[in-house]
């Protein structure tokens, strides 16, 4: 089946964020009493396994109203990340292909409170939605999240592609079935053979994959 859509996630795979956001996540963090020392390479390597950042946070780690008051505060400051080299090139590509994209993201944030970021980094010329966990609300996973980007595509799953950096979302969405990819931004063990070292290098992928359907 050709590839009709792509679901893409937001921090890390298209934007380097976390430079930025740490800064907030230390200040949310010390309001309860929780210190995050180390660099940014050393938090990633934490974030990328499992149970992800509880070694540093507790039960923080799993608490949707301090993650929605870190990135609220995030959206506040409006000290944004930068966009990845080739993204915006790729959306444009994407969307010349006549694929439809959404962003679907893990933050606790709305994507309404999201989307001067998103025309920042000039991504609403290209998507077609946004969704987020913060829409979705506590008890919500990136399952229930890319379940959601699916409804507002109204497509089925087997011609849509979702892209991510985590190789933990793709665990979660695996049985959906639609095509997963990741991002080797920071992690290099996907549960999916289809494996990218940037969003550069996706047009090249889905046009793969589309002309392996024919």
């Amino acid at each position: 089946m050709v590839i009709r859509a792509i679901i893409l996630d937001l921090d890390m795979t298209l934007v380097n964020t976390l430079p930025k956001f740490l800064n907030i996540l230390r200040e949310c963090a010390a309001k309860y009493g929780r210190n995050i020392d180390g660099s940014i390479d050393q938090l990633l390597n934490i974030y990328y396994r499992d149970p992800s950042l509880g070694e540093v946070l507790g039960d923080l780690s799993k608490n949707f109203w301090f993650w929605h008051e870190c990135w609220t505060l995030y959206s506040l400051r409006r000290d944004y990340g930068e966009v990845f080299p080739g993204v915006l090139d790729t959306m444009k590509t994407l969307r010349n292909m006549g694929k439809k994209l959404v962003i679907a993201t893990g933050r606790e944030l709305e994507c309404t409170r999201i989307m001067d970021e998103l025309r920042y980094y000039r991504f609403t010329e290209f998507i077609d939605g946004c969704v987020s966990l913060g829409d979705l609300g506590p008890g919500h996973d990136k399952l229930d999240l890319v379940k959601r980007a699916l409804e507002i595509l109204k497509l089925p799953p087997n011609v849509v592609a979702y892209v991510t950096d985590h190789p933990r979302d793709i665990l979660l969405v695996n049985g959906l079935g639609i095509i997963n990819i990741g991002v080797a931004t920071w992690a290099r063990d996907f549960p999916t053979k289809l494996v990218i070292r940037s969003v550069a290098e996706l047009p090249r992928l889905i046009i793969m994959l589309d002309e392996a359907s024919d």
